[in-house]
């Protein structure tokens, strides 16, 4: 893959004068405002999971992460962008970058600035809970986000690397804990979910392209399958497991169902429509963590992003 390097701006546009409003509003596009949420329900369910029992104290260290899991994803999404102007500029014109709202210089730098700022956040926690294991995460994480965005994001392999990013983010949320080998399925079912919306959103732009579409809609039920398979090697469930199984099939049908709507007709209205609902089901996904260790009472507060996230894209695109 050849880089571009910082130095190719969009033309002249990109120091045109904005006001306030647009400004504020350019800023939450770029760091995709609605599925932040999704990032803080990621560590939230690794957290939740990993504590059985919460504590004031355990509280007190939720929180640097949950943050440091939203900053990772602002500068994931930052990043991507700044990669992408110059294809953004033909094929996506009015975002924030190609638009001239957000310099691509200023977009590179906070990419940036969001990284470290989740490493520094991370490193916090793992300094006041005397492990390492929360810079150990937030470090692959780091990692995972760059080799998506400089080095693999346009070969075969971008979905995968996009797929690790959101698994190392649950991780994150864990990483308090020793880790227990019963957790795997989810932050593997969970990347391999997100690789497959990786695929399936990978030519919403152009004509969408039914290979792809395909192989992202297979790709996202074999993540929900590897979720499923958590009951196999979980160590305590609070809730009976028929309900386990009837919430993730239910996530399944709707999605599979959606997805062969998408095919019957591609186009790019339908496939990033889809895709918003996939990203949103992740919040659901995470909410149905908790459940098993926490009850309804516990996936509740997860699952209540929906709303804000919901709201935030009545206004803010997802994709």
């Amino acid at each position: 893959m050849t880089r571009t390097t910082q130095s190719a701006q969009p033309p002249a546009r990109d120091r045109r004068f904005v006001g306030p409003a647009e400004s504020f509003r350019a800023y939450c596009q770029l760091i995709r405002l609605p599925n932040l949420f999704t990032a803080a329900a990621d560590v939230l369910a690794g957290f939740f999971l990993s504590h059985p029992r919460i504590t004031p104290e355990s509280l007190s260290f939720l929180w640097p992460l949950v943050f440091a899991g939203v900053t990772f994803y602002a500068a994931g999404v930052v990043l991507n962008d700044w990669v992408d102007r110059e294809i953004d500029a033909r094929e996506r014109p009015q975002r924030p970058i190609p638009s001239g709202t957000i310099s691509a210089s200023v977009a590179f730098w906070l990419g940036w600035g969001f990284l470290l700022l989740g490493l520094a956040l991370s490193g916090f926690v793992a300094w006041r809970a005397g492990t390492v294991r929360p810079a150990i995460a937030a470090l692959g994480l780091a990692v995972a986000i760059l080799t998506y965005n400089f080095l693999v994001k346009r070969t075969f392999l971008g979905p995968a690397a996009m797929g690790a990013c959101r698994g190392v983010n649950f991780v994150l949320g864990t990483s308090l804990s020793p880790w227990n080998q019963a957790w795997l399925p989810l932050p593997v079912g969970m990347a391999v979910y997100v690789a497959g919306i990786t695929a399936f959103a990978r030519t919403e732009a152009d004509e969408p392209h039914r290979g792809w579409l395909a192989a992202g809609l297979a790709t996202m039920i074999a993540g929900l399958a590897v979720v499923t398979g958590y009951a196999v090697s979980a160590e305590r469930f609070v809730v009976d497991l028929w309900r386990w199984y009837a919430l993730l099939g239910i996530l399944a049908g709707w999605m599979l169902l959606r997805g062969i709507w998408v095919l019957a007709a591609p186009s790019p209205a339908r496939v990033q429509r889809v895709v918003t609902q996939a990203v949103m089901g992740i919040i659901v996904l995470d909410a149905a963590v908790v459940f098993t260790a926490h009850g309804p009472l516990g996936a509740l507060p997860v699952l209540a992003l929906i709303l804000p996230a919901t709201w935030a894209g009545r206004w803010i695109a997802s994709t």
